[in-house]
């Protein structure tokens, strides 16, 4: 079953340096997003399938093109699976928003929880 999120953060930094500084955090992470977790990352990882200067979206990843494989990535992106990431400059403080939201499925649930963005946050800084 799947698990939707949400989560409004903040960081300094202009939006596109944001963005900058956590692309590669973030995606190292969402290519293995049950470490420590039960399902396993090859059906579980997730991929950048698309950016801009101020958003980052994630897509299932297919990893081994096998009938099996492709069966499961298939089923995720039909269920829908993906995050994006938004980042928006806050009034005048010199911080980003940063909205984050997504659906995930089984294995991949680390990735909805609050604990995963701080994380992500703090190892962007």
């Amino acid at each position: 079953m799947a698990t939707t999120f949400s989560y409004e953060l903040s960081t300094s930094a202009a939006p596109e340096q944001a963005r900058a500084r956590l692309q590669p955090v973030l995606s190292e992470r969402l290519l293995h997003p049950a470490v420590g977790g039960s399902g396993s990352n090859l059906e579980c990882a997730l991929r950048l399938s698309k950016q801009t200067p101020t958003s980052l979206t994630y897509t299932p990843k297919l990893r081994v093109p096998l009938p099996i494989s492709t069966s499961i990535w298939l089923s995720r992106k039909l269920g829908g699976e993906r995050v994006d990431v938004i980042f928006t400059a806050d009034s005048g403080d010199g911080e980003t928003r940063v909205a984050v939201s997504g659906k995930v499925g089984h294995g991949a649930e680390p990735v909805a929880s609050r604990e995963f963005w701080d994380g992500v946050l703090s190892a962007g800084s």
